[in-house]
């Protein structure tokens, strides 16, 4: 099997994943009316439990630390966004999700600015360089195709990012647009996932699921241009090594 076969199976499970998260979730939902969790999860206690956690003063604070922490222990950054979306509720988590994601990567990205490729022995290995190789060919693109086809974690590529000569501006953007994709579609989610509590009708539901399979289909179309443009990348980049 050759690296662009593998890295297509490996696209395949990782959507098939995050749809297998949205449905669980709506399946965990519809079971929690039918069970003896109902009680819990009526439409009073549901409302009163994101009323509290949103109103919160301290919320939007732990927001920033709990990415730093988790960027630190490369913890994968897609699960955070997800939970904190999911979480908060809506374009209130898409905002915190967006900023922290942000945060952190610029604060990785100065800390691989300040110490530079050469002073970054412990974290060196294949994938480092191989992020390296494909962000020296620079602009917004390659960074969305870094993002969009995750070569390395979250803290290794915003790290490996600053250590070349990547303008930060680009970084920034690419970062941004690359992240557009999967935490507007469950942002969107969120929202009509509050209407479901509210009125769990049929109509609501079904928008549930329509939200859910657009966004799949706008993240396997973005992830398809990510895919050619690091293949293509990736095809320049074994030239230049022939080359040397």
């Amino acid at each position: 099997m050759n690296k662009s076969s593998f890295k297509k199976i490996q696209d395949r499970k990782r959507m098939w994943l995050f749809a297998g998260v949205i449905l669980l979730a709506i399946s965990g939902l519809a079971g929690i009316w039918h069970f003896p969790l109902q009680h819990y999860a009526d439409q009073e206690n549901l409302s009163r439990l994101i009323t509290f956690v949103r109103g919160q003063w301290w919320t939007p604070l732990a927001i920033i630390p709990t990415y730093l922490v988790a960027n630190s222990l490369l913890f994968p950054n897609m699960v955070l966004n997800s939970a904190i979306i999911l979480t908060l509720g809506g374009f209130f988590g898409w905002a915190c999700a967006i900023a922290g994601s942000l945060t952190a990567a610029s604060l990785f990205f100065f800390f691989g600015r300040r110490f530079g490729a050469g002073r970054l022995d412990f974290m060196k290995g294949k994938r480092f360089e191989k992020v390296q190789k494909f962000l020296r060919k620079g602009g917004i693109g390659a960074v969305v195709g870094v993002r969009m086809i995750p070569i390395a974690p979250y803290a290794v590529v915003n790290t490996a990012a600053g250590s070349i000569d990547l303008r930060f501006r680009d970084y920034l953007i690419g970062t941004f647009i690359a992240h557009l994709p999967g935490t507007l579609t469950l942002a969107i989610f969120g929202e009509q996932l509050e209407n479901v509590i509210a009125d769990p009708s049929a109509g609501n539901i079904t928008i549930l699921l329509a939200v859910v399979l657009l966004g799949i289909a706008l993240i396997w179309g973005v992830k398809r241009y990510a895919r050619k443009h690091i293949e293509n990348a990736e095809t320049e980049v074994t030239r230049d090594d022939i080359g040397k």
